[in-house]
């Protein structure tokens, strides 16, 4: 049943993925290919996947799950770099109709921090990538409701 669930996430992904209009390639910033690989919680349950897709984006999931491998929450993402080069991050819930989007703010130095004040939450996602690691934080746009998601790579 597991295995049933996987699949049934992963063919959701590969529609939504299917769904979005492939820009030509436009090359996304050299630092955030830092994100590609596996990355995933210290006890395996929460993970995050990154490749990078040969139309310059990078594209992504988030899982998390119980001990028992159910599924407790999976979101779809990319980074894509528009024409005039604000990079932006899109995140889309399996079972959501709309896509949301985050835009980079070009004044964050030590991170990659994506910012929607629009969203109700969180209107804030940052990343701190170093070569063994892939953390991030959620937050509302004032800091508050802040929540960490420490990852490493997978083994």
């Amino acid at each position: 049943m597991v295995a049933i669930r996987g699949l049934a996430l992963a063919m959701a992904a590969s529609v939504l993925v299917a769904t979005q209009a492939v820009p030509e390639k436009v090359p996304t910033a050299e630092a955030v290919h830092s994100f590609t690989g596996c990355w995933e919680s210290e006890d395996k349950l929460f993970r995050e996947v990154w490749i990078e897709d040969p139309s310059g984006w990078l594209i992504g999931y988030a899982l998390d799950r119980e001990q028992d491998n159910a599924v407790l929450f999976f979101e779809h993402m990319r980074i894509e770099q528009t024409e005039d080069g604000v990079e932006t991050l899109v995140v889309t819930g399996v079972g959501d109709s709309d896509s949301v989007r985050f835009v980079r703010d070009p004044e964050a130095i030590d991170m990659h921090r994506f910012v929607n004040a629009e969203h109700d939450y969180p209107q804030v996602i940052a990343y701190r990538p170093t070569p063994f690691r892939l953390d991030a934080e959620i937050s509302k746009l004032d800091g508050s409701d802040r929540r960490e998601f420490k990852k490493r790579r997978c083994e």
